[in-house]
């Protein structure tokens, strides 16, 4: 499975590094609203909808609430702090379950908002980054989620003892959190020394950094609670060793709409 794993993201990552460069900023974004219309798809099984029709009216409301907020300026502000008191929200039912399951999965409205919600800000959010900061900061986000998850996996691997959710994600420890969030660190110095950005504002981007990290964590952990409710392993199977889409963009969906918000702060 490891073997598979890197082996798909040796082939995906540098095609994506690819587009994100080179494709016009038009075609690019309608790329990313694939993804989005993907991991609609998916949710719309871990949210236990079984009829064809329902799956495809989910994929749709989603696609169309994206392109409707995209075209209004003051929209997109008000669903990125949306989004923001969305993931605290998130982060109660997390370090709550399996009590008040009932309240954040049982009613359809409810389910049916997550999934807009969790993909929506995220595209809104990506998009604007690109258009407004660059390629540059479209990656250095990519390579802080790519770096965090990847350093969380190794050294939970290597030393990690106390769980972090044990009853969500049991494989997640507190140590592979905190090497997760050393490696993305790591990311941002070399980016700020990249970049040549005053040292007075390495504070700022390395505090924002600590965020968009643990805020990753709990886009992961978001998912597993549908995954565990639902009885399902993997979103998908369209991605070898990683499963569905969705589950190699959790951690952007609660990243993307920090990460943005906070660079306007800076």
């Amino acid at each position: 499975m490891l073997i598979q794993r890197i082996i798909t993201a040796l082939i995906l990552a540098p095609l994506f590094v690819w587009a994100m460069f080179a494709m016009p900023s038009h075609y690019f974004t309608q790329l990313l609203l694939v993804f989005v219309a993907l991991g609609a798809w998916e949710f719309s099984r871990l949210i236990k909808f079984k009829r064809l029709v329902a799956r495809l009216s989910l994929v749709i409301g989603i696609v169309a609430c994206a392109l409707v907020i995209q075209n209004n300026t003051q929209s997109i502000k008000l669903v990125l702090y949306l989004s923001v008191l969305w993931w605290m929200v998130n982060l109660y039912w997390v370090l709550n379950y399996p009590n008040k399951t009932n309240l954040w999965f049982n009613p359809l409205i409810v389910r049916i908002t997550s999934g807009v919600l969790l993909l929506v800000p995220m595209w809104v959010a990506l998009i604007t980054l690109q258009q407004q900061y660059g390629a540059e900061y479209f990656l250095l986000l990519m390579l802080i989620i790519w770096g965090a998850d990847s350093g969380a996996y190794f050294t939970g691997k290597a030393i990690g003892k106390r769980k972090l959710a044990s009853k969500v994600s049991p494989g997640k420890s507190i140590e592979g959190v905190i090497g997760g969030i050393s490696v993305a660190l790591v990311v941002m110095i070399m980016f700020l020394q990249y970049q040549n950005i005053a040292t007075s504002q390495y504070l700022s981007y390395l505090l924002l950094t600590i965020v968009v990290a643990s805020v990753s964590v709990l886009g992961d952990l978001f998912e597993s609670l549908f995954k565990r409710v639902s009885n399902i392993k993997d979103s998908g199977q369209i991605l070898p060793g990683h499963g569905g889409v969705l589950d190699r963009i959790d951690s952007l969906t609660a990243a993307a709409p920090f990460f943005l918000l906070g660079l306007g702060l800076i």
